[in-house]
């Protein structure tokens, strides 16, 4: 009678030795599609329940939360993003008078306020201030309201927390970064112009102004539009998915704010150099 064959231990070994690694090359990729999945349904709940709005009483409680947020996130940021936006006019756009031969500096100047403040420092800057001062908040107040079991309570009295708390983020960030685009480079501009008219009074605030508005088509002012709206709603909503996800510990709070903002960081620059890309081949 033929004896059974026993396995070879070696072989087995070497097969959990072979899986090791492909588990841990897999693992980050799973665990980035499984968010990808998670942020789309965010997104798909925040759209599904805007109908809501259509009440006019639900919607006067949406609009004081709405301006509220906008208040906190986009009035709020204005003098960060004015200091920063005074040091980059008065340090780094104003020097283009000293190096720019004065025969093309008016059309040169335009040119590159247009390329360098415009479309790349204007939003990278008012993102990361966006995401640094706010979506960490928001990140924050989420995950505290779920570690005090207050959405459950939420819940039983019948109020909807996507509406409380997800729909008016969704909606108030990617307005409150258009805005601080907006502020950022008129900021930028001033800021410029008068160190530009110290070193030469006879600079002329139209000429320059009018050097600039030539330079942005509309092709430029629509792909920033695209940046705010699409970077500002993906900020908002990975400060909801992050500070949903704390359950027990106090510690979930900071992991969540660590995460949340490492991945918006992530996402707001794709979007950007993705955007600007496009800018650069019309």
């Amino acid at each position: 009678m033929t004896e059974p064959h026993d396995p070879d231990p070696n072989s087995s070994q070497d097969q959990l030795t072979l899986l090791g690694p492909i588990k841990l090359a897999l693992n980050p990729i799973l665990g980035i599609g499984h968010t990808i999945l998670e942020l789309i349904g965010l997104i798909s709940v925040a759209l599904s329940a805007s109908p809501l709005l259509l009440n006019k009483k639900r919607r006067r409680i949406f609009l004081s939360l709405f301006f509220r947020q906008i208040y906190n996130t986009g009035v709020k940021a204005l003098y960060i993003n004015g200091a920063v936006a005074v040091l980059i006019g008065a340090v780094l756009i104003s020097r283009l008078f000293e190096y720019l031969p004065q025969q093309v500096f008016n059309e040169q100047f335009g040119y590159f306020f247009m390329v360098i403040v415009f479309r790349e420092l204007g939003p990278l800057i008012s993102g990361i201030i966006l995401i640094a001062r706010s979506a960490t908040a928001v990140t924050a107040e989420i995950g505290y309201l779920r570690l005090r079991r207050e959405f459950q309570v939420l819940n039983g009295l019948g109020i909807s927390p996507v509406f409380l708390f997800l729909l008016p983020v969704f909606f108030a960030f990617p307005l409150s970064l258009l805005l601080m685009f907006i502020y950022f480079d008129l900021v930028v501009f001033l800021s410029s112009y008068v160190v530009i008219w110290i070193s030469d009074p006879s600079a002329n605030f139209l000429v320059l102004l009018l050097a600039i508005l030539d330079q942005i088509s509309l092709n430029e002012i629509a792909i920033n539009a695209v940046k705010a709206l699409l970077g500002g709603m993906m900020i908002g909503v990975i400060s909801i998915h992050f500070g949903a996800k704390v359950e027990d510990s106090y510690s979930e709070v900071s992991d969540a704010i660590s995460n949340s903002t490492t991945t918006q960081l992530m996402v707001f620059f794709v979007i950007n150099i993705l955007l600007s890309l496009l800018a650069y081949t019309q």
